[in-house]
C-alpha cells in the first residue's frame, strides 16, 4: 500500500529506535581485510593532533585527485555549470581544494565516530539560531535539511550535540563499513533509519521529532521537481514541500569549517504558501551555504543527472555505467 505524507499517522506504532547491528562471522571474510585495516588506521588517527589529521587528509586528497579521473571529471563539470564565470585556473584551484577537503573528511570520520563529547565541543567555535528549536512547539515535527559536505559525518555529530535528532543513512554495500557506521551513529543519533524506510521516517517526524535529511542530491525524476540550482534546472526531491503541507516545519542547517573550528547555523524556511516555494527556498539556502565554502561541497555527485524532457544528458561518459546499474536494479525486482 502506498503511503501519502498528508494522511493521519498511526501513533500506536513504535517510533524508530537504534538497534546496533549484530556482529557476524561474515565480517571476518578475507575480502574485508583491507576495510578492517583501513578502519583500524582511521580509528588510531583520533589520537593524533587535529593539524596532523589535516596533513594526512591533504595527502590523501591529492592522491584521490590523481587516481579518480571519473569523479574528477564529474566535479569539474558541476563546477563549470554552477560557476560559468570561473576561468580554467580558478576551476582547477577549486577542484584541488575540494579533493584536499575530501581527504581530510575521511580522517575526520575518526573524530565524528569515536571522539568524546568534550573533544567534539572543542571543535565548535560558534553557532547561530540554535534557539530556533526552543521557539518551536516541542511536539511539532521538524525536518532539518543539510548539505552533503566533505565533512558530513562530523556535521551530524556536531548538530547531534546541540539538538536531539533522528536521521537517515544509506546502507553501505561493504558490510564492515556498514557495521561500523551504524554502531557509531547510534551513539549520538536518536533514531537511525535506512534510506529505504521512508514510511518510518515520516512517522518519526509526524510524531513530533527532529529529523535530519540531505535534499541536495539528484534522487531521480520520480517524486522530484525541476528547480533551479545555481541557475541550472536540477531534480529536487519534493519530500520537504509535501511534509510542510502537513504542518511540519522545515529548517535549513549548515556546518562550515574555518581556521578556528566549525560554525553551526540554522534557518527556518519562511514561505510555505506558494506551490514550489519551499523547494525554491531550500535550493537558495543550499546555494548560499555552498558559496560560503565551495571547496567543502560534495561536487563529485552527479547533481544534474536527471534532465527535463528533451535535454541531452550532462554526464555522457557515465552512460554505460548507468545502464549496468539499471539492469542490476531490474534484476532485484
Amino acid at each position: 500500500m502506498s503511503y501519502q505524507i498528508g494522511q493521519k499517522m498511526n501513533t500506536d506504532q513504535p517510533t524508530p529506535h537504534n538497534q546496533d547491528p549484530k556482529f557476524k562471522l561474515l565480517l571476518l571474510h578475507p575480502k574485508y581485510l583491507p576495510t578492517w585495516l583501513g578502519m583500524g588506521f582511521i580509528y588510531l588517527c583520533k589520537f593524533l593532533p587535529y593539524k596532523f589529521i589535516m596533513f594526512l587528509g591533504t595527502l590523501l586528497g591529492y592522491l584521490l585527485l590523481r587516481v579518480s579521473p571519473h569523479r574528477k571529471q564529474i566535479a569539474k563539470t558541476n563546477i563549470q555549470l554552477c560557476f560559468p564565470e570561473k576561468n580554467e585556473k580558478e576551476i582547477h584551484d577549486l577542484l584541488k581544494s575540494h579533493f584536499k577537503n575530501m581527504g581530510i573528511g575521511v580522517f575526520e570520520i575518526a573524530i565524528a565516530w569515536w571522539s568524546s563529547t568534550r573533544a567534539i565541543d572543542n571543535l565548535k567555535v560558534s553557532s547561530k539560531n540554535v534557539n530556533i528549536f526552543k521557539e518551536l512547539d516541542k511536539n511539532q515535527g521538524v525536518l532539518i535539511l543539510i548539505k552533503h559536505s566533505t565533512h558530513v559525518e562530523l556535521d551530524v555529530r556536531l548538530m547531534a550535540q546541540e539538538i536531539e535528532l533522528g536521521g537517515m543513512y544509506k546502507h553501505q554495500s561493504n558490510a564492515v563499513m556498514n557495521y561500523f557506521m551504524i554502531r557509531a551513529r547510534n551513539k549520538y543519533v536518536a533514531g537511525a533509519i535506512d534510506n529505504h524506510q521512508a514510511k518510518e521516517a515520516i512517522q518519526w517526524i509526524k510524531n513530533g521529532h527532529r529529523f535530519l535529511y540531505a535534499a541536495d542530491q539528484d534522487y531521480g525524476e520520480k517524486n522530484s521537481q525541476f528547480i533551479p540550482f545555481f541557475g541550472v534546472d536540477a531534480a529536487t526531491i519534493t519530500f520537504p514541500e509535501r511534509l510542510s503541507k502537513s504542518g511540519v516545519k522545515i529548517v535549513m542547517a549548515n556546518v562550515s569549517r574555518n581556521k578556528k573550528g566549525f560554525h553551526l547555523e540554522f534557518h527556518e524556511i519562511s514561505n510555505y504558501k506558494e506551490e514550489g516555494s519551499v523547494l525554491k527556498e531550500v535550493n537558495e539556502f543550499y546555494e548560499k551555504f555552498i558559496l560560503n565554502s565551495p571547496e567543502n561541497f560534495l561536487w563529485t555527485h552527479r547533481r544534474f543527472k536527471s534532465r527535463p524532457p528533451g535535454e541531452a544528458p550532462i554526464y555522457s561518459e557515465w552512460k554505460s555505467r548507468e545502464k549496468r546499474r539499471k539492469k542490476k536494479r531490474e534484476s532485484r525486482q
